[in-house]
């Protein structure tokens, strides 16, 4: 989206997004710039509004002022941290997510996923790790340009853990521009290329993420990290 010879190619920008809800300020007048083709981390303390401009930026919350620029909303995806699981089958669950998918792609995203014996379960009856693996294939399927995960590993086990990770490694690699929030340090490391630091609903950092962990410079950025 930038004419300039050398600069970053940005797929989503937000300018001045304001949101107050009861008379206290959530989001103070965020301006972030996403960077295409890129994995981009909003990291912060609890409360911090990461969640929240990880929403408003994908267009599920109207803030108050400010605008959003971006690829349409039939191009962007959200796996949410406790995904929405229908009272189907997770052979169906995944149809009604894709339903452009033919019966020989649906079951190869399922054998991805480990999941092609599950076809016929509840998918209400999966367990975390599985509602959020089917969650996030039921993205990955769609081809989004921009794909946003909140804290998409909490409470999934070891196993659970590598697969997203690798999925959103062979997303990255396939030309999407990641969006997440996460509260592993270790997670971050590996995988982020860019940090946006929220602290009580400000931008305080907008770094890549080497230099956000090797040198942080705001001090509650710093603060953060030590107890991470």
């Amino acid at each position: 989206m930038t004419s300039d010879a050398g600069a970053p190619d940005i797929i989503l920008k937000a300018r001045d997004l304001t949101l107050t809800r009861d008379g206290v300020t959530l989001l103070d007048a965020v301006s972030a710039d996403i960077r295409r083709g890129r994995i981009t981390l909003l990291l912060g303390h609890n409360g911090a509004g990461k969640t929240l401009l990880l929403n408003s930026l994908h267009g599920i919350i109207e803030g108050d002022s400010g605008t959003i620029e971006g690829p349409p909303l039939e191009r962007q995806k959200m796996v949410f941290q406790k995904p929405i699981i229908t009272r189907r089958t997770t052979a169906a669950h995944l149809r009604f997510l894709c339903p452009g998918l033919d019966e020989r792609q649906l079951m190869g995203w399922l054998e991805r996923a480990g999941m092609e014996k599950r076809a016929d379960a509840p998918a209400r009856m999966l367990s975390g790790g599985e509602q959020q693996r089917l969650a996030l294939i039921g993205a990955l399927a769609t081809t989004p340009e921009v794909l946003f995960l909140d804290e998409p590993t909490a409470h999934l086990d070891f196993a659970a853990t590598n697969f997203v990770e690798a999925m959103i490694r062979e997303a990255h690699s396939a030309g999407t521009t990641i969006v997440m929030t996460s509260h592993n340090r270790a997670q971050s490391e590996r995988i982020g290329e860019d940090v946006l630091f929220i602290d009580s609903g400000r931008i305080l950092e907008a770094v890549p993420a080497k230099s956000f962990f090797a040198a942080p410079r705001h001090e509650l950025a710093r603060q953060y990290l030590a107890h991470l």
